[in-house]
């Protein structure tokens, strides 16, 4: 057959566009084998990442159980003999959270507190059955096993595995 100017134009449009398709077809294939590839490589990536931390805070903080050393010393009297007790919580428990434990677990262990939503926090008010007296400015302060005072109250210090909190009753003049 014989084509014209006119119908060689039109089929070669045709086949230009049915060319153009079947190659965007098979760019978007590739690029769906390369993205799931890319995607398949991240994937991997993060959950290694995922299980490096996971070791980490084995490591660090312990198999997910935080076994902590609460102590509570007196300042204000001279005999007073140092309380310890031991409690085991999840890791990052509070502080407030283990001595919940501690008042279940052990008999001897009592404590009040009151909670101000306008700090979301409590505030420890006495500590086997002895209170802070605003007249004789005490109260009960708590601070890690080195002696370093927290900044924060008893809801928002975390305990791990290994830590020791000490309550001290204390005077305000000797905390400034």
């Amino acid at each position: 057959t014989v084509l014209t100017l006119s119908e060689d134009s039109a089929y070669l449009a045709i086949m230009f566009k049915i060319s153009f398709i079947v190659f965007c077809l098979l760019a978007a294939q590739m690029c769906c084998k390369v993205q799931g590839g890319f995607r398949h490589r991240v994937r991997e990536a993060l959950n290694d990442h995922e299980e490096r931390l996971d070791r980490l805070d084995e490591v660090v903080f312990g198999s997910g159980t935080a076994n902590v050393t609460m102590k509570i010393e007196n300042d204000q009297d001279p005999t007073w003999t140092t309380l310890v007790y031991y409690v085991s919580v999840p890791a990052g428990h509070s502080v407030f959270q283990m001595m919940v434990t501690a008042y279940d677990e052990y008999t001897d262990f009592t404590f009040l507190a009151t909670y101000y939503p306008q700090w979301a926090g409590h505030f420890i008010n006495s500590i086997v059955g002895i209170a802070g007296n605003t007249t004789e400015q005490t109260f009960w302060s708590f601070e890690n096993g080195l002696g370093v005072q927290f900044d924060r109250g008893v809801d928002l210090i975390g305990v791990f595995n290994g830590d020791v909190i000490v309550f001290r009753f204390t005077t305000w003049s000797a905390h400034p």
